[in-house]
């Protein structure tokens, strides 16, 4: 079957703004209902946080190190450490459970700041858990107490420097805490893209990128995150790791496959150099509605296995296409059915990659 295929109009979007927040429409949310039932539950508002269990004068300790502006315990910055943004985390905050806040954020200025507190931490018994955007959804924002003399989360928000340029070999070396889009407004100084969108990407930060093997909305035509990157640089109790450093190697193991994807447990990522491009000069985005998920898939499955997969592939089952084209000024309108894939090319004008026609 040949599918129907539109021009879509694509639009940025926010995440996990609270304030951006609408009611769900009438049709997406029957379908909630259908699947999943609804039962209301009011969020539980200003949740209580436990009070820090640190020793006060660990905390001093701590201040020496990076100043006291940079040691944190009050309850606003700790309740926005706690945990990440899996469904189970937030649904425990939204019913007041903050049980795993970290008792201080700390926030490094540099590589030799998250060292000295690494040694600090392995001193004094510190459980040390790396915070970037806080967009986690795999657990890994909470440390477990037990033997330990308090949590401290290692916020890397200061760390956002674009550190190198490499025009010449198309890589940029990057600080951790650079979130998604200040990463790609430095980039952009100098004509270059990481290209690398999460879903996330808003609040995600290199570092996050680095440490969970992110997948984005480009991973179809340039590969995930770690297939990007370079070079990394990583802070641990043992002593710091320089990763790759060549383009490819063929002597030994990749010690940068033990890193990427660790969720920051064997250390903390103080620097990525990751391969980027130019800015491309066209981008075009189509949407495709198929019969069914089989379908849509076999057409996925076949340019994938011809070599022609595009810059962005997505699709949709049936239940995700009724409920994002749940209002009729979406493309075909509400009740359609099918399933909606979304493809996008990017390159230049003779040359979108890798070939809209073909």
């Amino acid at each position: 079957m040949a599918p129907e295929k539109t021009a879509v109009e694509m639009h940025p979007q926010r995440w996990g703004d609270p304030a951006a927040a609408t009611p769900l429409n009438d049709a997406a949310r029957g379908l909630v209902e259908l699947a999943f039932g609804l039962h209301e539950h009011p969020p539980v508002r200003s949740s209580p946080v436990p009070a820090p269990a640190i020793d006060p004068a660990l905390l001093d300790a701590l201040r020496e190190l990076v100043g006291a502006e940079h040691v944190l315990t009050d309850d606003d910055t700790r309740r926005l450490r706690t945990r990440g943004k899996s469904t189970p985390d937030l649904l425990r905050a939204r019913a007041g459970d903050l049980s795993d806040a970290p008792d201080a954020v700390v926030r490094p200025g540099g590589p030799d700041d998250v060292a000295a507190l690494l040694a600090f931490a392995v001193e004094h018994h510190l459980a040390v858990v790396p915070f970037g955007g806080g967009t986690s959804v795999t657990g890994g924002l909470a440390a477990r107490r037990d033997g330990y003399a308090g949590v401290v989360s290692l916020d890397l928000v200061r760390m956002k420097r674009l550190v190198a340029v490499d025009p010449v070999s198309m890589t940029a070396t990057l600080e951790p805490g650079l979130r998604g889009p200040e990463a790609e407004a430095l980039l952009a100084e100098h004509a270059m893209t990481l290209g690398h969108y999460p879903q996330s990407f808003e609040f995600a930060s290199i570092g996050g990128f680095a440490a969970t093997r992110s997948s984005g909305q480009s991973s179809a035509g340039y590969g995930r995150f770690d297939s990007l990157v370079v070079g990394l640089t990583v802070a641990t109790p043992q002593g710091p790791l320089v990763l790759g450093s060549a383009p490819a190697s063929a002597a030994g193991p990749d010690l940068r496959q033990l890193v990427l994807g660790s969720e920051g447990a064997f250390g903390v990522i103080t620097s990525v150099t990751v391969r980027v491009r130019h800015l491309p000069a066209v981008t075009a985005y189509e949407g495709w509605r198929w019969r069914s998920f089989a379908e849509g898939s076999a057409a996925m499955r076949t340019l994938a296995q011809a070599g022609l997969l595009p810059t962005v592939i997505r699709l949709s089952d049936e239940t995700e296409t009724a409920i994002n084209l749940a209002r009729p000024d979406e493309i075909g309108g509400a009740g359609a059915g099918g399933c909606l894939m979304i493809v996008g090319y990017e390159g230049t004008p003779r040359r979108p990659r890798p070939g809209r026609r073909r």
